[in-house]
């Protein structure tokens, strides 16, 4: 037992039972950089991928940090997004006649870019989501600048919106 389990000054939060192990917090590391629950828990040392799942019900802290890693595999994901998109080095290969342009490389490459940038979006929605928003007003178009509204010329900007949509959906 450490001091601090048994001090009553120390809040339960910051008690070494209540710290991450080794297991979780490599467990969240190796999540952040890329691996997935499942190829981790391949690994000798690690637990059954059913105790992670355990752990993500029943341990606060573990569920917060998971959650942290998974928020930050997003911008691993950003950064794979790029390295995919410049190498450009398997886009030719040696054939009979010379280089050869090889599709199958670029349409893998792109489906991985694909992939990324989906998983990112849905990780961080609000950093990497499209932007489904409908902004009705209160920027200036040009500037940028706050514009005051009254509620009559937002009902008047929504229903100018709402025409310019059906009249899209040829309605």
């Amino acid at each position: 037992m450490t001091q601090s389990e048994h001090d009553p000054r120390v809040p339960a939060r910051v008690r070494e039972e209540d710290d991450l192990t080794d297991v979780q917090m490599e467990i969240c590391q190796r999540l952040m950089l890329g691996e997935s629950v499942r190829r981790i828990c391949k690994d000798e040392h690690m637990p059954a991928q059913s105790t992670v799942f355990q752990w993500l019900v029943s341990n606060d802290r573990f569920r917060s940090a998971y959650e942290l890693a998974k928020r930050l595999l997003a911008e691993t994901l950003s950064e794979d997004i790029l390295d995919i998109s410049d190498d450009s080095s398997g886009d030719f290969s040696e054939g009979p006649n010379g280089k050869a342009f090889n599709p199958e490389h670029v349409q893998r490459s792109k489906l991985r870019v694909d992939s990324r940038k989906w998983l990112a979006a849905k990780l961080a929605p609000k950093r990497y989501g499209d932007s489904t928003a409908v902004r009705l007003g209160g920027m200036d178009e040009l500037g940028g600048e706050k514009v005051q509204m009254t509620t009559e010329e937002r009902a008047v900007r929504i229903a100018a919106i709402m025409h310019a949509v059906q009249k899209r959906k040829g309605g």
